[in-house]
């Protein structure tokens, strides 16, 4: 029991200073990043060899996916503020003319599609907006947005979720990306209703189904698709373009709405607006046939603790594949985009060091959260946390703990404020459990992501940035009114569908 607890402190201490005593998040990375260090040094021994090994890893692990991170929020901005993202919400706004198909195409769809290049909130605030402009209620916009984008956190920011929890477990990829597809397709779904119950209860969730149901089919295809073929960082936004496309062909069909015309000049606005995310899909296509093997790895040897616990050799612990990287895909893509954007008059020179300028103010708290949680990571996997953590909540559900499995994944997104962290911090836990009680880990890795990704909607530090663009600061409640229930009934189906499919 002793082992147990010090195993959970860090949990513990991480969600006091983020929930308790309120602390932004990178004072309580590091505050939990010092505690499970200090039991690492006094409980485990590893050695100054073995502590430096350790803090190794963790500090690989955040170079590799903080540069995905940054390169996300880097191709963000420069949309934004070359006017695309205005371009495109307005030609949305005019397409869409039945005021509950707007809003859900803005909550459910189009915020999915912004969550494939950049998360941290973002999708949620400009969907917000832009239903708030639109007329719509602002805690009922601020609810659909948050809820409706959440099934997407998972696939999105160029794949970093799906990148950090491969880096802390041993499962290979394509079974866990394959297994998210699944319950990404789920989570979907129960979103998507959930919308709708927002917009107006039961009544619109039967109205809904029209429309819901054939985009949710082909989104599923797209994410079923391209998990098959590994396509981690184009994953989420190609799903969403596919999304969007269907929508307005559904749309179109189902209420005989007739075509917006659209004049040249606002064609070629539209299509330098999307002509980055062209580029991404282009770009990831063709170094995913070519398949350049240039690669850089990065190793790490073995030692014994003197607590008597043996951390087996890492070889290729990290691999950067360069022109398959993510980051190295959107840094050709920026510089591109960029030219194009200055030659036609978008942007000026010093709009474009004010866009990487941005980048780093707004990046970089998340960047130091990602190091010292993924330190932390590396700590407790080494230090035999984990494997204590994970015993011992086995011990305690038994064969129940499929549907824990949803539980602990959408309460690690509440805590941390991010499915990226949530994966950080327990998806090694997730895999370790299921090896022990015999079931699948890519399932399990997939239930934990996927429920991450939905909690998210909940969480206190993305429903409180939402509710600033609302207008709704120190009244967040009115927004839960709304999310709560889908969120946990979206959790709770998850939970069901792994033990089913366990």
């Amino acid at each position: 029991m002793t082992d147990f607890l010090l195993s959970l402190m860090p949990i513990v201490v991480l969600l006091v200073c983020l929930l308790g005593i309120k602390l932004s998040a990178k004072i309580a990375g590091l505050i939990t990043f010092l505690m499970a260090f200090a039991e690492f040094v006094v409980w485990t021994k590893p050695g100054v060899l073995g502590a430096v090994i350790t803090i190794e890893k963790g500090l690989m692990m955040a170079v590799f996916v903080g540069l995905i991170a940054f390169g996300a929020m880097l191709l963000y901005n420069l949309v934004d503020i070359s006017g695309g993202f205005s371009i495109i919400n307005h030609y949305l706004s005019n397409v869409f003319q039945n005021r509950f198909v707007l809003f859900l195409m803005i909550s459910w769809v189009f915020s999915a599609f912004l969550q494939g290049i950049a998360g941290y909130g973002l999708p949620a605030v400009i969907a917000t907006t832009i239903l708030m402009k639109s007329g719509f209620p602002a805690a009922k916009a601020a609810a659909a947005s948050l809820l409706g984008h959440s099934w997407a956190i998972s696939f999105g920011s160029m794949g970093s979720s799906i990148f950090a929890i491969d880096l802390v477990t041993g499962t290979p990829l394509k079974g866990i990306l394959v297994s998210m597809s699944h319950y990404g397709s789920v989570g979907m779904l129960c979103c998507g209703l959930g919308v709708c119950f927002i917009y107006g209860g039961m009544t619109y969730v039967h109205k809904g189904l029209k429309y819901v149901v054939p985009v949710w089919a082909a989104m599923t295809a797209s994410l079923i698709v391209m998990a098959q073929y590994e396509m981690v960082s184009v994953i989420g936004f190609v799903t969403g373009i596919i999304g969007v496309v269907v929508m307005i062909g559904v749309y179109r069909v189902s209420d005989r709405a007739e075509r917006t015309p659209i004049s040249a000049g606002q064609k070629r606005q539209l299509a330098g607006s999307v002509l980055p995310y062209l580029l991404i899909i282009l770009f990831s296509l063709t170094f995913f046939l070519v398949n350049p093997d240039l690669k850089i790895s990065v190793s790490f040897p073995g030692y014994e603790t003197a607590g008597g616990i043996n951390v087996e050799a890492k070889p290729d612990y990290v691999v950067f594949n360069l022109l398959k990287y993510p980051f190295t895909i959107i840094v050709i893509t920026t510089i591109i985009s960029l030219g194009y954007y200055l030659r036609i008059g978008c942007l000026d020179r010093k709009q474009a060091g004010f866009i990487i300028k941005n980048t780093a103010k707004k990046i970089i708290p998340t960047e130091i959260t990602l190091l010292f949680l993924l330190c932390t990571a590396s700590i407790m996997m080494d230090g035999g946390m984990t494997t204590i953590l994970s015993t011992g909540i086995v011990e305690l559900t038994g064969r129940g703990y499929p549907f824990m499995a949803s539980v602990i994944g959408m309460l690690g997104a509440f805590i941390t404020g991010s499915n990226t962290n949530s994966n950080i911090l327990f998806g090694a836990l997730q895999e370790t459990a299921a090896l022990s009680l015999g079931m699948a880990p890519a399932l399990m890795c997939a239930t934990q992501s996927i429920a991450g990704s939905v909690g998210g909607a909940i969480g206190p530090t993305t429903t409180a940035l939402v509710a600033a663009a609302a207008g709704k600061s120190g009244q967040e409640i009115e927004i839960y009114k709304y999310t709560l229930l889908p969120t946990i009934a979206t959790a709770v189906v998850l939970g069901l569908a792994n033990i089913v499919f366990i």
